[in-house]
C-alpha cells in the first residue's frame, strides 16, 4: 500500500488489511523491544532499528524484492518505501526533486536501472 494513499479513499477491504498489518506490526516490535530491554529501562531508543523492512533503509535493496528503497521528503518529514512492493513501481513525487528535474524524474522503478 501506498504510504501516502489517503485513508479516507481506502476501499472497506484496504481498511481491514491496514488494520490487520498494524495490529500485527505493532505486536511484533512491541515484543522484541521487550525482549531487548528485558528487566531494563530501555537505552539507545531511536526509530531507525536494522531488522525494519524500509524505514530507515533509503537506497538499500527491499528485502522482498530487492528493488532499491525510496526517499520522499515533505516539510520536515521523510518516508522511505519500497516502489515496487507498495506503488506497483511508480517512484512517488518528492515535491523539492521532481520540480527541480522536471522531465528528468524517473517515473518508475524500472527508469532508475
Amino acid at each position: 500500500m501506498s504510504p501516502i494513499a489517503l485513508t479516507k479513499k481506502l476501499s472497506p477491504a484496504e481498511v481491514e488489511r491496514l488494520y490487520v498489518a498494524v495490529r500485527d506490526v505493532l505486536g511484533e516490535w512491541t515484543e522484541r523491544l521487550r525482549q531487548e530491554a528485558g528487566d531494563n529501562f530501555p537505552e539507545k531508543v531511536t526509530a531507525f532499528r536494522p531488522q525494519m523492512a524500509v524505514h530507515g533503509r533509503f537506497g538499500q535493496p527491499c528485502p522482498v524484492c530487492g528493488a532499491p528503497i525510496q526517499r520522499i521528503v515533505y516539510a520536515e518529514n521523510e518516508t522511505d518505501y519500497c516502489a515496487r512492493c507498495q506503488t506497483s513501481g511508480m517512484i512517488l513525487a518528492d515535491r523539492a526533486l521532481s520540480r527541480l528535474l522536471k522531465a528528468s524524474w524517473p517515473r518508475s522503478i524500472d527508469e532508475l536501472g
